[in-house]
């Protein structure tokens, strides 16, 4: 759990900040953002949240009318509200900042405010600043420890995926085992549903080239490598872990390109450490790569950050300047993607530590391990009874 005197002292950092930059008042926009700042839970639809921090003055939380009393309970600051759109004239959002904003000069902005409601704010002469961003890239003890959490549901999640698949499992079925995931952390933590989410699924050959395609959930698994994803955020926080697999045994291709995925894993794991360019690390890895005459099958950069979101900065990639730190909480993910074969990609979730990493996440990433040629008859009797009652072939 983050303790209050956590958020309060984020929310201190995000002061100071705010006057080294010499900015009026900063706004923040985004749900994780306001999270990180709060642990306040909510739901915005289309309703804009705001959290306005001005320098030597009380967090401003604005919110819409339904959800005065739920963020009242927070307990931080001051909390206004507004009349949701399209409001009368002088109830709507615009006007309750302003009110908040007189004399203020220069506001400062996250990078994710939309268009439309940042030209809504010209007359601030608003400022898009990552820093919040940047607070975040840095965990403290208690958000790796509940990094570490989700990490080990991972781990569980991608062993019921491999459980629970077969030489003709249906999309449907793996995607089911996500439920057996959220039962668990339902009994064994104090649950947010609110900021939690589980993904488990997966792909296919040669349909896993698409590591973002949406396979039909009566696709079934056959020969070739399947890609299985264990994308998971547990009470806030999130962790990853991703295995290229097999239900027959690999071609002498397939061995070969799967040996040059781990390789290219190796090389990026060799180049983690505190002090080192997350551009450079991609650069040696996409060069491998190339070198290999995987050129034009190569779609994404070799890792991310890991933390609120299951995506955010650092950015392990070739046009990245940002420098690895302690703490940091970061992904591995080399991919060649085949599309008359498939993909190949393990993932994993790396903690930066003091002098070099720990791996998050434990599943065996060897092919042995991975090729999985059981028959399962009681999976497939359990396959054709959900197949049967979703009316699936």
């Amino acid at each position: 759990m983050i303790s209050a005197r956590e958020y309060a002292d984020r929310r201190t950092q995000l002061e100071h900040k705010i006057e080294s930059m010499r900015l009026s008042a900063y706004l923040v926009s985004s749900r994780e953002s306001i999270y990180y700042l709060t642990g306040a839970s909510y739901v915005p639809e289309e309703r804009p949240f705001f959290m306005l921090i001005i320098p030597e003055h009380s967090p401003i939380l604005i919110v819409p009318k339904l959800e005065y009393a739920h963020m009242q309970k927070t307990g931080i600051g001051e909390v206004l509200s507004y009349t949701e759109f399209p409001a009368p004239k002088g109830e709507g959002w615009q006007e309750v900042l302003s009110n908040c904003l007189k004399n203020k000069k220069i506001l400062g902005v996250e990078p994710g405010l939309s268009a439309e409601n940042m030209g809504k704010l010209s007359m601030f002469s608003p400022r898009v600043v990552p820093v919040i961003d940047k607070l975040r890239q840095i965990k403290s003890l208690a958000e790796i420890e509940l990094i570490r959490q989700t990490a080990a549901y991972a781990d569980m999640g991608m062993q019921k995926i491999m459980k629970a698949s077969y030489k003709g499992a249906t999309v449907l079925e793996i995607f089911s085992q996500a439920r057996a995931v959220q039962t668990r952390v339902l009994k064994e933590t104090v649950y947010d549903p609110m900021e939690s989410s589980f993904l488990m699924a997966s792909w296919p050959a040669p349909f896993s080239a698409q590591p973002h395609g949406i396979p039909r959930v009566d696709d079934r698994m056959g020969k070739g490598p399947l890609v299985a994803l264990s994308y998971l955020r547990v009470n806030g926080y999130a962790a990853e872990v991703e295995r290229t697999y097999f239900h027959t045994n690999p071609s002498t291709k397939e061995k070969q390109v799967y040996g040059h995925m781990l390789k290219a894993r190796k090389l990026a794991f060799s180049m983690v450490r505190p002090g080192a360019i997350c551009g450079k690390i991609d650069e040696a890895v996409y060069q491998y790569l190339c070198a290999k005459g995987y050129e034009k099958y190569l779609l994404h950069r070799t890792g991310h950050g890991i933390g609120l979101g299951n995506h955010e900065g650092p950015y392990i990639a070739r046009g990245s300047e940002d420098i690895l730190e302690e703490n940091m909480v970061i992904s591995i993910e080399p991919g060649i993607y085949i599309p008359e074969i498939g993909g190949f990609r393990h993932s994993d979730t790396l903690l930066i530590t003091a002098n070099g990493y720990e791996v998050l996440t434990h599943y065996p990433s060897d092919m042995n391990s991975l090729t999985v040629t059981a028959i399962k008859p009681l999976r497939r009797l359990m396959g054709k009874v959900i197949s049967h009652s979703l009316g699936l072939k």
